[in-house]
């Protein structure tokens, strides 16, 4: 089942290729005979060109696709942020104080180049071998209803007390603390002494969309009488209110967005066609959120307090250092390696770190490697900038790593997807494994860290896993289902 059939899709995104591609010809022109500053709108009108190729290409292309959440980061940080640099949106200043750094419009030439070389690597990987479902986990598992329930129910307290010890630790509950940053990197050498980010206790309090995907897939199962279905979806409901609390609270609107994108994605892996008017509840619910907690952050830029409540949601999605972005792999590419050494990997492999608790090595190293582009390139003392795909790769591998490294993780999408995305019916529990797993890897891959991308989908995939088995049923009808 699909929104459109394949053949539609294909054309359309064959279609918008085109378009794309001449838009970015004439882009590129304007920019050799008229404008430098058009680069950043060519370089994010080829990069969407080139990330269309898959939905294409594709018959087996469906919405939540892992290349969907590529293809997102992509059309964010690169084709509308360089749109906005390209026509001076929102002003001058502000741009060159996020962006731009003083530098010429020739400065950003050379690395377009390898972001675009880079992004066509990583689109070749994905389309280099067919794609063949292979589900781990049969369609046709279902789990024990009473144990569902019990787990949903669990997972709801566990996620509310720690939610309820996060908002403690990280500044107390007035309203004026809602959404605002929390847990900022403090003005330290960046060896780890004194930083708390109290991840353990975030990722606790994020329990509750595992158990809203559960449920609410259960819900939806054609098994499920009409007053069970009833009260399971009351239960899914506070299970999902509750892991948006957090992010809420610490202005992490992505979040909120992924955890609506998750809901989404098990109604259409359950075989329930997401009706016209389902889906627009789900984006009104989606900007109410987000306006309201763009709303409530606080601000210091002028700019930013005299701007409609409406075009701050719009730069808080796309007028910022997030995704993957032109000025952001220039500035990196340009520190390497007199201001950033070669990491060979280290940026990658130090992820291997991030389960030993603070309390247990207070002196451990800051695992992200945004603190330190942060830092050493933005010269910022109290937040990181995560380095993106083809930023990340240079680092540690230098232009092999662009090459051989973006093509290699391309294929791994690829391998992962015909591995876990599950087919549309309605077995809930293989969509659930690979919504929470490895469905958004490519937002994180590409747009944020690679290190962080790989630890986040082997984390929450074990623990999806680990789930399944305490509601499996006593006879298992299927040996599929990992344990």
């Amino acid at each position: 089942m699909s929104f459109v059939s394949d053949r539609i899709l294909n054309r359309t995104a064959a279609w918008l290729m085109a378009f794309c591609g001449l838009a970015a010809a004439i882009a590129s022109t304007a920019t050799i005979l008229a404008d430098e500053r058009f680069v950043f709108l060519a370089t994010g009108l080829w990069a969407l060109a080139i990330v269309l190729l898959p939905l294409a290409m594709d018959r087996d292309y469906d919405l939540f696709s892992m290349w969907t959440f590529v293809l997102l980061t992509v059309l964010i940080g690169v084709t509308l942020r360089g749109a906005c640099l390209s026509f001076g949106y929102p002003d001058a200043d502000r741009l060159d104080q996020l962006y731009l750094l003083g530098r010429e419009p020739a400065y950003f030439f050379g690395p377009a180049v390898w972001l675009l070389v880079g992004l066509l690597m990583l689109t070749l990987g994905f389309v280099a071998i067919g794609f063949r479902a292979r589900p781990l986990i049969s369609p046709s598992a279902e789990p024990h209803a009473g144990r569902l329930v019990a787990l949903g129910l669990v997972l709801l307290v566990v996620s509310a007390v720690a939610t309820a010890l996060y908002i403690q630790r990280t500044g107390g509950s007035a309203l004026g603390d809602w959404s605002a940053k929390r847990t900022v990197i403090p003005d330290l050498d960046l060896e780890g002494a004194g930083y708390q980010s109290h991840g353990g206790l975030r990722f606790v309090a994020s329990l509750a969309i595992f158990g809203h995907l559960l449920v609410l897939g259960q819900a939806l199962s054609p098994s499920t009488s009409g007053k069970n279905r009833t009260l399971l979806w009351i239960l899914a409901i506070a299970l999902l209110l509750v892991a948006c609390v957090v992010p809420f609270y610490a202005s992490l609107r992505t979040t909120v967005a992924m955890n609506f994108a998750f809901s989404a994605a098990i109604v259409f892996y359950t075989g329930r066609r997401l009706r016209i008017t389902v889906l627009l509840a789900m984006g009104i619910a989606v900007l109410l959120a987000v306006y309201l907690m763009t709303a409530l952050r606080p601000t210091d830029h002028e700019v930013e307090l005299a701007t409609p409540t409406v075009g701050r949601v719009f730069q808080a999605a796309v007028i910022n250092r997030n995704q993957i972005e032109l000025p952001k792999t220039a500035h990196i590419l340009h520190a390497i390696p007199d201001e950033l050494p070669l990491q060979y990997g280290k940026t990658i492999a130090r992820w291997a770190l991030a389960p030993i608790p603070r309390s247990l090595w207070p002196d451990k190293p800051v695992i992200p490697p945004g603190p330190k582009i942060g830092n050493t390139v933005y010269h910022q003392r109290v937040a990181g900038v995560p380095p993106s795909l083809v930023a990340e790769l240079f680092w540690n591998f230098h232009l092999p790593g662009v090459l051989i490294g973006a093509f290699g993780l391309g294929m791994l999408l690829r391998f992962l997807e015909s591995r876990f995305r599950s087919p549309v019916g309605p077995g809930f529990l293989g969509a659930a494994v690979y919504i929470v797993g490895p469905m958004t890897m490519g937002f994180e891959l590409v747009g944020g860290s690679i290190g962080s991308a790989l630890f986040r989908a082997v984390l929450q995939t074990v623990v999806m896993a680990g789930l399944l088995i305490l509601i499996r049923p006593n006879r298992v009808k299927s040996p599929s289902i990992p344990c």
